[in-house]
């Protein structure tokens, strides 16, 4: 029967999807081979994707990866840590299969499934006239007829449809049976302003979420300082599985027991976990109080506490580029594709821009309006209006622009600028243009990646030519070893590389000839989890250019040393441990700099200070530095080649010892000739 409820017609649209996944094989044999799928997996779970299924009546032709996406589109398996399991649905399911019952989960899990019975209820029609129909009463802007012939071959393999001639398609006994068990949404449930006349009221959020806020509206030079992480979290219920991850470290946890915890509930591998960390702590949920100790921020707490999505919303877009600014930029339905443009503005790429809409979608802030379409919904419009937004994209004005020009004037390091803005800005543009410079295909790309890599401080050289590499680099520890990596090349004038480009055989040839412990591909970006997975199982690192620029970039900042730069070329986890590194080095940095603004505010009132009065007056603070973490910070200030800090009072325990500032500006002149002179002398 169908819904006269706007309403629930409403709920249902929103719940649902767009693209039925592809089903490999014979169109004759989808429904039967759904059937030995699922009851293959029913039998033992299946581990290994890379092979296969042992089917019993036909000849399995893909590997069980391609076959899951549409067994766990429908609800019938889940995927835990690699492993293909039968959810509840799919164990009924095994145990007596019907053609009845998979048309359910078809409509229940997709779009304009069973509305296309009603379609042609009223006389038989081509996929054409279909097509045409439903693009013209849910409008739709579908570009080919590959939804709607998806759609169709689907109730015909159901048999709910069947061919009358001439191209035509009309209803069987069954498919009308169907149709009066179903709930339809109508076009006009989907035309219906009733939700713009929704009074909506907001919770105000708690005073440590509100602090947030409210220290973005005063300082507006805070919005700079929002992060771009991609944010990965287990799915489905993403909000709910990070308010789960947040509550568990609500009292301080070791990074082991939170890692086991995780890995635990959630069924992921420690790889992902690793993956997870950085934006924990970049998106204001976790901070590390100690080495290794993890706790709750008292913004998380509170939204634990309040179990309020839009405490959560709050707390991202205090921290995250372009949450609340996207609510802005719906507010009249749009595209995927130019919301995605104008996050560009904002430094975030594709999918981190997916990871945001995917939150606001389940905390009911944004809604699918279309096909590939959103909007922000009655309660999103009332959240923007009280968050405080960047109302310029993070693009230097003009003003700042002549900042920068009148600082480079005195600037001692305005050359190493000028040269760092050459060098990166080459290797962006020769990561898209395969011709640049007027060189052969990828040279100028090439050139540009051993220049980068000799700037972070390897021997970099470039090879290129038939039968070789593309860039070898080598470095060598403080034990004395050298290590060998081969870099590919991948400059694609649309920006993405995908499995195709690659050749195994000769990046395993290049290893060898060069005998290289590492392999990495540099490329503008990747397209698709085909190459990602082949890259791991063959250990190719994969770095997009936004990503040695950036690990260029803080190689400098932070002082790395190449044995950790190197960590980008370890497979798998190699980024993810260099990413938790480098939030570690700036932490490290930031409470160094606490700690001098400290003394310069304190110490003559206080006649010095030790480490464990630091710990009390910083404690409030946002960064709120752990005694071991201030004990190490006075060691390495009150060094004697650096002597920022002189001990002024001896105790038996080191958090007792206190010290003055003296000199600061003498040792940071005296740091910088010296660090001059070694770089002059190494050029």
């Amino acid at each position: 029967m169908a819904c006269s409820d706007f309403l629930q017609q409403k709920a249902e649209w929103k719940r649902k999807g767009w693209s039925i996944p592809e089903l490999r094989g014979k169109k004759q044999e989808w429904f039967r081979l759904v059937v030995e799928l699922v009851q293959s997996i029913g039998n033992d779970s299946i581990r290994d994707l890379s092979f296969p299924p042992d089917l019993k009546s036909m000849k399995a032709d893909y590997p069980w990866r391609t076959y899951a996406p549409f067994l766990k589109g429908v609800g019938l398996v889940s995927n835990r840590s690699g492993t293909l399991q039968l959810t509840e649905s799919g164990l009924k399911f095994c145990q007596n299969p019907s053609q009845n019952d998979l048309a359910f989960f078809l409509h229940d899990r997709y779009r304009l499934f069973g509305e296309i019975l009603k379609l042609i209820q009223s006389c038989p029609k081509t996929v054409e006239e279909v097509d045409q129909e439903l693009c013209r009463e849910y409008g739709l802007n579908w570009v080919n007829l590959s939804n709607t012939r998806r759609r169709m071959d689907w109730l015909e393999v159901l048999d709910l449809i069947h061919y009358i001639g001439n191209r035509k398609w009309g209803l069987t006994d069954r498919g009308l049976h169907f149709l009066s068990h179903i709930i339809l949404v109508t076009p006009q449930a989907l035309e219906s302003d009733d939700t713009e006349k929704e009074t909506v009221s907001i919770t105000p959020p708690p005073a440590e979420v509100q602090e947030l806020l409210q220290a973005l509206k005063e300082n507006p030079s805070l919005h700079k300082k929002r992060n771009t992480y991609n944010t990965f979290v287990p799915s489905p219920n993403r909000i709910e599985n990070l308010r789960i991850i947040v509550q568990y470290a609500s009292e301080r946890v070791t990074r082991a027991e939170l890692f086991r915890f995780i890995e635990e509930e959630f069924g992921v591998k420690t790889s992902s976990v690793e993956s997870m960390m950085p934006s924990l702590k970049a998106d204001g949920l976790l901070e590390e109080v100690g080495r290794n100790i993890y706790t709750a921020t008292p913004a998380a707490k509170a939204w634990c506490e309040s179990g309020n999505d839009l405490d959560f919303i709050r707390i991202l877009h205090a921290h995250k580029r372009f949450v609340g600014e996207l609510l802005v930029a719906a507010r009249r339905a749009l595209a995927r594709n130019d919301i995605y443009a104008q996050a560009g503005k904002y430094g975030l790429n594709t999918e981190k821009t997916r990871w945001i809409i995917g939150f606001l979608l389940e905390a009911g802030l944004l809604e699918e309006t279309q096909y590939l379409h959103i909007k922000t919904t009655p309660l999103g419009l009332q959240l923007a209006d009280e968050l405080p937004m960047w109302e310029t994209p993070p693009e230097k004005t003009a003003g700042e622009e002549a900042e920068f020009t009148e600082e480079q004037k005195t600037d001692p390091d305005k050359n190493a600028q000028t040269a760092e803005e050459k060098l990166f800005g080459a290797l962006c543009a020769a990561a898209k243009d395969p011709m640049a410079a007027g060189n052969a295909s990828g040279v100028a790309f090439e050139e540009a990646i051993a220049a980068v890599f000799r700037y972070m401080g390897f021997e970099a050289k470039r090879v290129g030519g038939s039968g070789d590499t593309d860039v070898v680099v080598r470095w060598t520890d403080q034990e004395g070893k050298t290590t060998v990596a081969i870099i590919d090349g991948k400059s694609k004038t649309g920006g993405v590389v995908t499995h195709s480009d690659i050749s195994d055989v000769a990046i395993e040839t290049h290893k060898e000839k060069n005998s290289a412990d590492f392999v990495a591909i540099i490329g503008p970006g990747f397209g698709g989890d085909t190459i990602k997975n082949h890259a791991r199982k063959k250990g190719f690192s994969l770095i997009t250019v936004s990503q040695i620029i950036d690990i260029a970039k803080s190689s400098r900042t932070l002082g790395l040393s190449l044995t950790e730069i190197a960590l980008l070329f370890k497979v798998p986890n190699g980024l993810s441990q260099l990413e938790e590194l480098l939030s570690a080095k700036k932490r490290e940095m930031e409470i160094v700099t606490l700690v001098i603004s400290t003394f310069m505010q304190e110490q003559e009132v206080m006649s010095g200070l030790s480490a464990r009065d630091l710990f009390f007056l910083l404690r409030q603070t946002n960064l709120s530095p752990s005694l071991d973490e201030l004990i190490h910070t006075f060691e390495i200030l009150s060094k004697e080649e650096i002597g920022v800090l002189t001990e002024v009072e001896t105790a038996p325990c080191l958090e007792n010892v206190t010290y003055l500032l003296r000199g600061g500006i003498r040792s940071v002149n005296r740091l910088r000739a010296l660090a001059s002179a070694i770089e002059k002398g190494l050029l």
